[in-house]
């Protein structure tokens, strides 16, 4: 019994010998590297440049993603104008040395672009590989029959964002998206030829569905087995199929694959589990081609009376539009970018996002998935008819001729769209599709032909549903009702009650959405409360997008109010699905309604350097569960001594009890569900205001505004300590301005100096002023209204990692980190 035993030990750990050696062919046999580094950079389009002979010996090294335009100076010269944040664009060039081994002479390389901006042509060894307009699109090339194996190769990229404006918001120009390079065996599934649908839960069992297309390219038939693997978080293996075919030479084959999971873990927006789908293909026992994709379990439902279930419970979709620049780092895509926006969202109360209005980084999607975000997948922001936006010049108004997606829309959009669902679908974050921002088509019927289109390519590729977020909700002419009517739920781009209450009579059985609407957030930059003459003068010193803007911005308040009955019409309607406020992040570009010096907009709730507003309390107040008060404004109103000032509370409690310098001004009754917001007139003296949040009668939460003293010393707050010495993580470390007894300094401006030590450099600093003109690329810069930001990125050397933050007449602060 013991020998049995024994042998069957010996046997059990041979088979995992050659399980892993197997493993080790296959890592072999299909790889993908990260292309990101060791590339070359010149400004201009380089004649000459692509072919393998050129000297870039004097051009710039760097590493992608990587924008040139954030790079720049703001200036009025700029043909970006203030869409474009008045930064530079222009034609730049690419180029990589690498070396292909002779062992790839008989495999497949592919050369994977998650995106480079824009009109891209990308070369090998002097070869064209195709050309790409759209900017925010992914793409690939099979490079095979040009690479020289055992030598050197050249690849490069040529990039052409001169003609401009060339976009409504701020895009960069460069490879700012990674790169990657795929190896195969010539019997391989095909870059987005993995799609899996796992939105089937009945009787506490799933079904995961895969479709998965295989290539062969062989000159002869091959025997194959088919395997799909599906693990658990903890690497448990819970379901597995395997299935032999036969496929011919010079052919491909549509595989479907059918797995159950007992007792699955469901992906929601609370417990976004996820689960490994593991694809080989095997050859006489041997793995030549393995893939791997996560995916979530989760049931989706739509209804014209319920809205939006997730895994059968109704789900409010708590949204925020987002552009996809990361502030002070421009476009270059950088997870933790994306994560810290993500969390603070998230604290927000936040639990969707739509993707304003191109398709986003798989970056961005991947951290959607692992954290749990409902995601609106937009792909145009026109059709055929190009945007032209107005500007204002020397006081008249004038067009602006825009050189954008409309041009290019009847050649490339179906190729697009098809590469952009394709790419997504796998996400289980992504809920639904949107084929468009407020087109200007739509007015008319003719947009029905096109909507009818776009949308049929959608339902051939997922089964998830078709949106189109449409303008003109708003007024007496709506949108025309056969355009309207081709995407399966309606989109609602600032539409009114009144408007609403006539959809709904009249189309009692659409399902709907709000795509898009003001935030409940003032216009003013962050901290910044105005009165009298220094509002005066604050004004007299812009331009204005539109001659209107001061009373526009008068008209939103220091609230947003529009942006808070917004919420409430969402909130009452159990037909409409959610809301998505425009937006949940500041951006560059798009600075309506201001003009130069303005050089990124300011509707969001929180500002370009991540910094809340008070909006951002208000949306807490009302989408987290988390006790909290806000007060504001601040207490530091220089000048308003003796003047009566309005005090504005947003909690989530039942009652709110305001203090003034200990003496209670009484309580107010807050309904939480209805919006509300609380106001007291209060005559403004140097002092505290306390507002203690009560609910059934108990203290939930406190807020204390102080009135400060003089700036002393700097607080350092980071959300990590340490990070990943890969040459591409990044620690934000946020710096707030504090008086000698440690209460922050809200009209603070010093001028904040950054010094590293360790394997980090310092790649951007901001400080969330929409009309601040200093370079995002730098090692200081000027505190707004007491914050200021920095931004540090890993090398590839692991070490101990030193901030110190300096300023003329303050303590400076240091903190300790590590890369590792």
């Amino acid at each position: 019994m013991k020998n049995i035993l024994k042998c069957l030990i010996i046997l059990f750990i041979a088979s995992i010998s050659i399980a892993c050696s197997n493993d080790s062919k296959k890592i072999q046999i299909n790889t993908i590297e990260n292309f990101d580094f060791a590339w070359k950079f010149h400004e201009d389009d380089i004649s000459g440049s692509e072919k393998t002979n050129y000297d870039d010996s004097n051009w710039r090294a760097i590493n992608l993603p990587h924008d040139w335009s954030i790079e720049g100076n703001f200036s009025k010269d700029n043909p970006t104008f203030s869409r474009g944040g008045w930064l530079p664009t222009g034609k730049v060039t690419y180029r990589k040395t690498f070396l292909v081994s002779e062992s790839s002479k008989d495999k497949r390389t592919v050369i994977y672009f998650d995106g480079a901006y824009r009109n891209s042509e990308v070369y090998i060894n002097g070869n064209l590989l195709g050309k790409r307009p759209f900017g925010y699109i992914a793409f690939y090339y099979d490079m095979t029959k040009y690479l020289k194996f055992g030598k050197e190769n050249v690849i490069t990229v040529k990039l052409d964002n001169s003609n401009q404006p060339g976009a409504r918001w701020y895009t960069g120009t460069g490879i700012y998206r990674h790169v990657k390079l795929i190896t195969t065996n010539k019997l391989y599934i095909p870059v987005w030829g993995n799609y899996i649908k796992a939105n089937k839960v009945e009787n506490n069992q799933a079904t995961i569905a895969v479709e998965t297309n295989i290539v062969n390219d062989f000159d002869e038939d091959k025997f194959i087995d088919i395997q799909v693997s599906i693990f658990d978080k903890k690497g448990v293996l819970v379901a597995l199929q395997k299935e032999s075919k036969t496929i011919t030479k010079n052919n491909s084959i549509q595989h479907k694959s059918s797995l159950s999971i007992e007792n699955p873990l469901l992906w929601d927006t609370e417990t976004p589990h996820l689960y490994v789908v593991k694809t080989d293909i095997l050859q006489n026992g041997e793995t030549i081609y393995s893939e791997t994709s996560k995916t979530g379990i989760r049931t989706l439902e739509y209804s014209n009376s319920d809205g939006f279930k997730l895994n059968g419970k109704a789900t409010k979709l708590k949204g925020v539009c987002l552009h996809h620049d990361g502030g002070p780092l421009g476009a270059a895509v950088h997870r933790r970018t994306i994560e810290r926006q993500l969390e603070k969202l998230r604290e927000m109360g936040c639990n969707a996002v739509r993707t304003a209005h191109n398709p986003f980084s798989e970056e961005f999607m991947n951290v959607c998935d692992e954290m749990g975000f409902l995601v609106m997948n937009e792909a145009f922001d026109e059709w055929e008819t190009p945007k032209s936006p107005t500007t204002t010049q020397n006081g008249a108004k004038k067009k602006v001729l825009v050189h954008k997606y409309a041009h290019v829309f009847k050649k490339w959009a179906d190729k697009d769209l098809t590469d952009f669902v394709m790419r997504d679908r796998n996400h289980p974050s992504v809920i639904m599709w949107s084929i468009g921002n407020e087109i200007a088509e739509m007015r008319y019927e003719s947009a029905a032909k096109i909507g009818k289109r776009l949308v049929e390519i959608v339902h051939e590729l997922d089964y998830r549903p078709a949106t189109n977020g449409v303008h003109g909700y708003g007024s007496l002419k709506r949108p025309n009702q056969k355009a309207a009517a081709t995407s399966d739920i309606y989109g609602y781009n600032y539409i009114k009650d009144w408007r609403l209450k006539l959809e709904r009579e009249k189309f009692p059985n659409v399902m709907a959405v709000v795509t898009e609407h003001e935030s409940a957030q003032s216009f003013y930059p962050r901290s910044t409360y105005l009165y009298g003459e220094k509002k005066k003068a604050w004004w007299d010193k812009l331009g204005y997008e539109k001659k209107e803007s001061f009373d526009w911005v008068e008209k939103r308040d220091i609230r947003g109010e529009s942006g808070m009955e917004a919420w409430k019409l969402v909130k009452e309607r159990d037909y409409l699905m959610g809301m998505f406020i425009w937006t949940g992040w500041d951006y560059l570009g798009e600075v309506i309604p201001f003009g130069w010096p303005a050089r990124s907009s300011s509707f969001a709730p929180i500002d370009l350097a991540g910094f809340p507003k008070d909006g951002y309390y208000f949306y807490q107040s009302q989408w987290s569960k988390k006790p909290m008060v806000h007060i504001f404004p601040h207490w530091n109103l220089e000048g308003m001594e003796g003047e009566t000032v309005q005090v504005y509370s947003y909690t989530n409690g039942d009652e709110i009890e305001l203090f003034q310098d200990g003496k209670s001004l009484g309580k107010q009754k807050n309904n939480i569900e209805g919006v509300e917001y609380q106001t007291w007139n209060i005559v403004y003296k140097p002092g505290e205001l306390k507002a203690v949040s009560y609910k059934n009668g108990e203290n939930i939460a406190e807020k204390i505004v102080k009135t400060s003293g003089a700036p002393s010393k700097i607080k350092i707050e980071t959300r990590k300590t340490e990070m990943q010495a890969n040459g591409q993580d990044l620690i934000y470390a946020e710096c707030t301005i504090l008086d000698k007894d440690g209460n922050e300094v809200p009209i603070a401006n010093n001028l904040l100096r950054f010094d590293v030590e360790g394997p980090v450099t310092i790649v951007g600093v901001g400080n969330g002023d929409n009309m601040g003109l200093e370079p995002f690329k730098a090692n200081q810069r000027m505190a707004f209204n007491g914050k200021c930001l920095v931004i540090l990125q890993s090398t590839k050397e692991s070490g101990n990692v030193k901030l110190t933050v300096q300023s003329d007449g303050l303590s400076s602060n240091t903190v300790n980190l590590i890369s590792k």
